[in-house]
């Protein structure tokens, strides 16, 4: 029942709400802390055991209890008390579901976390966050619910939450990730690293110097370089242009989640610049224009004087002012500044921090026979991807070693994470991604289904997006119709089902499905073609629809080489729904089928049509439908007559070489093979013949160029009379084998 939450009915989710605020809000029990124990335990047997659907789920539940004010204020009272562990017989689990159901909570009303930020800190990321990295996750969840309230209105004047450089929160947060990155026992630290780097670029004032700093701390902890990088950019520097560097080494988890910290700080830089900073720059010109607006409109109710003359440079720019021309100016050259910057000098400068570390990452990806481990080949790839979607210039350079990592890797997670990245660059740079679009569609037969799934998921939000254009490769979404694994089919189901309210795009793939999925080499079987074009025929209800694919399919018999291709095309003709115009399209284009009557399937499917459309009430329609199904039936008969005599001719030769075989192949045939069947008068004839044979002149070296004529070759009355007994006894063969 909880992911009736979800449900776009209004009154199922009141239902929901109101049978949830039922079960666990009113325990029937006297006292108000009483009733706040058992609210709060009510809430944590929900959270034991729950799946991540479930605890989705139950987020929107919470934050929907929290708008509506069902959650007593001494019920948070309690929870901030679990967390803390006030009471002695509060358990670490306990502690951590009371944080959980505070982030929800948050959701709501952000004010719980602003106004307990420090006990946050200081237990959140205090002594129990050492050796607890799911701890430091959820406390940086809740304070990144400081910035993103649910319902914030814009407010130009007061601008984002955020806190100074030096603040407590991120310098434990920096200890944290540098003390743990070479502990064996923390498992969960790629989730806590990306968490605490989201609380640094959302809530710092800084967070580009903070993340620098953090990253070469964690350098100096896994390789020990203090004398190179003691923190200053210049040491930095200074040991990435050594050209011969002391050889390192390190354990591969450790590689690995250096690798993952540094490609979600790339992806944060960007979205720090494209979102925060272009954000904040938008905010004070309107704050300027605001204050301009305001300016004017004092001197306009001001007491009247003499108005000068304008010029036409005033005037020009009082009518950019007025159309708005001058602040949108503005918003576009910031942007493209800020593009510049993303393009050219995060990771692309050469010299700077992340520049250096995308070396690392493409060094890593394009030798996985060296780090052959699995956890750093998968950091490595995802953190190629984030390093791609921040450049262009990086994207462009590197987009064949990815597609060579979709295509070639070993490994399914690999492939997996790989193709949905694709399905963020697709919409960041797609005049880079488009030539290599076949290459996304080719996923969809990969031999993994998670894979495929996931291929099936990007492909779809990118084409009902127009992020993709939809080409002759929508064959290979139509394929998955069919898929084994039962989940993509239902996916496939649905894609084809919201594609078909775009306009007549269903109609449009229809003739390119149909010429893929039906071609001897690449296509599929005959069962499963039937299944797919049953389900995206179904789509097809205008009568023009109808009739233009009439045409075109008939036109299309032109072009088949095999009866397979007949039998597939005569099937999705009898898909159609028919009137009197397609049966005129029919009827005007028999001449392209006329040749494949002959097929009983063919022949089959057409007789279907002609049995739909007798079913039309009009009496001028019946002539034709009944002369037209005259033609076919002929048409027919007279083909399976044909290539019944075809058959008799081809038996009759068969029979008849395979008996000359045998009695030419019998000993005595082999022994008297020189004067068996020759008359006297015929070896007469033939030493005649060798005796006065003339011996031929030499060869003057120049060729003769007329034709030799062909010897004629003549029978006397005894050869005829064998021959004919030969061929006799061929056709008394036959005979006997077609009576058996």
């Amino acid at each position: 029942m909880l992911s009736l939450v979800w449900s776009k009915d209004n009154d199922v989710k009141s239902k929901v709400v109101d049978a949830y605020t039922r079960l666990y809000l009113n325990p029937q029990v006297q006292g108000q802390r009483a009733k706040a124990e058992a609210i709060v335990k009510n809430l944590f047997a929900l959270l034991n055991g729950a799946s991540i659907g479930d605890l989705t789920s139950l987020n929107e539940l919470v934050y929907k209890l929290m708008k509506t004010s069902l959650i007593p204020k001494n019920v948070i009272h309690l929870l901030w008390e679990k967390f803390a562990m006030k009471d002695p017989q509060t358990t670490q689990e306990q502690s951590k579901s009371a944080l959980k159901l505070l982030g929800m909570l948050a959701r709501g009303k952000h004010e719980i976390v602003k106004s307990n930020i420090e006990v946050l800190v200081s237990i959140g990321l205090g002594e129990r966050a050492k050796d607890d990295a799911l701890l430091v996750r959820d406390t940086c969840t809740i304070l990144l619910t400081l910035n993103k309230n649910e319902e914030k209105v814009r407010d130009d004047k007061q601008g984002p939450l955020r806190f100074s450089s030096d603040h407590m929160a991120f310098q434990r947060l920096n200890d944290i990730l540098v003390s743990s990155i070479t502990s064996p026992v923390q498992g969960m630290w790629v989730p806590m690293a990306e968490e605490a780097i989201n609380v640094v670029y959302n809530l710092a004032e800084h967070p580009d110097k903070i993340c620098g700093h953090l990253i070469k701390n964690l350098i100096k902890k896994i390789f020990g370089e203090e004398e190179n990088l003691d923190g200053s950019d210049a040491n930095i520097d200074k040991a990435a242009s050594e050209e011969t560097p002391a050889p390192v080494s390190c354990p591969s988890y450790v590689l690995a989640r250096f690798l993952a910290a540094a490609g979600h700080i790339a992806l944060q830089q960007v979205v720090h610049l494209e979102a925060s900073i272009l954000g904040e720059i938008k905010r004070r010109e309107r704050l300027k224009e605001d204050s301009k607006g305001e300016k004017k409109k004092n001197i306009s109710t001001s007491t009247s004087v003499t108005q000068t003359p304008r010029t036409k440079e005033g005037a020009s720019e009082t009518l950019e002012d007025e159309m708005g021309l001058t602040g949108a100016t503005a918003e576009d050259a910031e942007a493209e500044y800020i593009k510049k910057i993303c393009d050219h000098e995060i990771v692309t400068g050469g010299n700077n921090l992340l520049s250096l570390l995308g070396s690392l990452i493409v060094a890593v990806c394009n030798n996985p026979a060296k780090y052959s481990d699995l956890q750093v080949q998968t950091a490595a790839s995802l953190a190629l991807s984030k390093f791609m979607l921040v450049s262009a210039e990086f994207c462009e350079k590197n987009l064949q070693l990815l597609f060579t990592i979709l295509e070639k890797s070993r490994h399914e997670v690999i492939r997996s994470n790989t193709i949905i990245s694709l399905g963020d660059l697709t919409p960041r740079f797609p005049n880079i991604i488009e030539p290599w679009t076949p290459n996304l569609y080719a996923r969809l037969r990969d031999d993994s289904s998670q894979v495929r799934m996931n291929a099936m998921k990007i492909m779809t939000r990118l084409i009902l997006n127009d992020m993709v254009k939809v080409k002759g490769q929508i064959s290979e979404m139509a394929t998955c119709l069919e898929d084994d694994d039962p989940r993509i089919a239902e996916l496939a189901k649905s894609f084809f089902s919201e594609l078909s309210k775009k306009g007549n795009a269903v109609y449009n793939i229809l003739p390119d499905v149909i010429s893929r999925l039906s071609d001897p080499d690449t296509g599929i079987e005959e069962a499963p073609f039937r299944n797919i074009m049953s389900y995206l025929f179904s789509f097809i209800q205008k009568d023009r629809q109808c009739e233009s694919l009439v045409e075109k399919l008939c036109h299309r018999f032109r072009a088949t080489r095999t009866d397979r291709q007949w039998i597939d095309l005569s099937f999705c003709l009898a898909q159609l729904s028919y009137n009197e115009r397609s049966l005129r399209k029919l009827q005007e284009n028999f001449a392209c089928f006329q040749g494949t009557l002959s097929n009983d399937d063919v022949f089959g499917f057409f007789s279907t049509i002609m049995g739909k459309c007798k079913k039309m009430a009009k009496p001028e329609i019946k002539v034709v439908v009944e002369e037209l199904e005259l033609r076919i039936t002929t048409c027919h008969e007279k083909g399976v007559e044909e290539e019944a005599g075809y058959e008799r001719a081809n038996q009759a030769s068969a029979a008849a070489r395979v008996l000359v075989g045998k009695v030419a192949n019998t000993p005595a045939n082999k022994k008297t093979r020189s004067t068996r069947g020759r008359t006297p008068a015929s070896r007469r004839r033939r030493k005649n013949d060798s005796e006065s044979e003339v011996v031929p002149k030499p060869q003057t070296g120049k060729k003769s160029t007329r034709k030799s004529r062909k010897k004629v070759i003549e029978f006397d009355s005894d050869d005829e009379e064998m021959m004919q007994g030969t061929w006799d006894e061929a056709f008394e063969a036959e005979k006997e084998n077609v009576e058996v």
